[in-house]
């Protein structure tokens, strides 16, 4: 089919065509609960809704993370995701590193991870905190 489908269906802008997703699990690296869970979900959300203009974060789903000792940690899951906008990614990259190293940090994660247009990349040393 050779036809504009946004143009069809009355779309007034381009297509945004690179996806960021955040992964949220529930559980720190040892299996136990991250309890404001919530306020990590809203801050991501929140953080790349300024990336893209908008964000959607997923019911938790099922997930696993293969420790290194072997043993699999079974997790809840909120995935939040934005098509990105490519001047406010650059603009926003130190703030979205800052999230995911603090993230990782102070609920105890054995890995972060994000995927990013396709490819999935996880973090397992993180920043130092910031002086203050």
């Amino acid at each position: 089919m050779e036809f504009n489908l946004g143009k069809e269906l009355g779309a007034t802008e381009e297509p945004a065509a690179q996806r960021l997703t955040l992964y949220i699990p529930n559980k720190d690296r040892v299996g136990e609960l991250i309890a404001d869970h919530e306020k990590w979900t809203i801050q991501a959300q929140e953080l790349l809704t300024e990336i893209g203009s908008g964000a959607t974060a997923f019911p938790p789903v099922d997930g696993t993370w293969r420790k290194p000792d072997g043993s699999d940690l079974w997790e809840q899951t909120r995935l939040v995701y934005t098509y990105i906008d490519p001047d406010r990614l650059a603009a926003n990259v130190l703030r979205l590193r800052t999230f995911l190293h603090r993230f990782g940090r102070e609920t105890n994660q054995g890995e972060v991870v994000f995927e990013f247009d396709g490819w999935f990349w996880s973090i397992d040393k993180y920043d130092p905190p910031a002086e203050e």
